[in-house]
């Protein structure tokens, strides 16, 4: 028989079958109808306490997008995503790999900001990208960036919404990556330091909470040791180990 002919005879027998099997997710659905007495109690602890902070988080390369615009320079991660990057000709003009448009808050950040206040968020976690301040990693600093930044927290203040921001996610200035060997150098550690005096001067009247690094394991272990992360060195655990030793130095060494 062929399979035009089987094809009625197969949608009668699923039509007949289906009262037995159920509706789509049934079984399923129903381990979850009673839990277990008494550890259906451990979901239901207590209420959020009053004054509980509700917050929202990004980094700058997750959003930002602009990844040369207004002097910004490139950063380990620009160099990573477009190291093996293919072309892409569909999308907008200036849609590139990895975070070259991303959300785009950048040019929208009006945009974030109402969007937040919808969200009805207390806090927003944020990091400030050190290649946009600091194109070369170092002085002078970028003014276009100082006013971006500046307007962030401004509408953030406006919308009564306490920033808590991070100095580095993971976004190392590429020229300090090929000028020093980035975080395998002890000598990151004055850079950083004097990128973060700036960051203090310049935001600290509006900034009380502060992230030194994020997830610095990440950062020494699959930027350095594994590869997997940029800027991609392979050099195994002495690298790992190195990269992990100056970015605790980090800690001490910023306040």
């Amino acid at each position: 028989m062929s399979l035009a002919a089987r094809a009625p005879l197969l949608l009668l027998l699923l039509l007949l079958c289906r009262p037995l099997l159920g509706e789509p997710g049934a079984g399923t659905w129903a381990r979850f109808a009673r839990l277990p007495y008494p550890e259906d109690q451990l979901f239901l602890y207590d209420a959020f306490p009053e004054g509980f902070s509700w917050g929202a988080g990004t980094a700058a390369y997750q959003v930002e997008g602009a990844w040369q615009q207004d002097g910004k320079g490139p950063s380990v991660w620009d160099a990573w995503a477009h190291r093996d990057a293919a072309p892409r000709p569909e999308g907008p003009p200036g849609a590139g790999a990895g975070g070259d448009v991303a959300s785009d808050s950048y040019n929208r950040l009006q945009r974030d900001l109402d969007g937040l206040r919808l969200l009805g968020v207390s806090h927003y976690r944020f990091s400030l990208a050190w290649a946009r301040l600091l194109p070369n990693g170092t002085a002078p600093a970028n003014p276009a960036a100082l006013r971006y930044y500046g307007s962030l927290l401004e509408g953030l203040k406006a919308r009564g919404v306490e920033p808590v921001v991070t100095l580095y996610h993971w976004d190392l200035p590429q020229a300090l990556q090929d000028a020093h060997g980035g975080w395998e150098s002890p000598a990151l550690v004055e850079r950083f330091r004097d990128y973060a005096e700036l960051c203090f001067s310049s935001f600290g009247r509006h900034v009380r909470y502060w992230l030194t690094v994020d997830s610095p394991y990440l950062v020494a272990w699959h930027g350095y040791a594994t590869g997997r992360l940029p800027p991609g060195v392979k050099g195994g655990p002495g690298a790992g180990y190195r990269a992990a030793h100056n970015l605790l130095k980090l800690f001490s060494e910023t306040r």
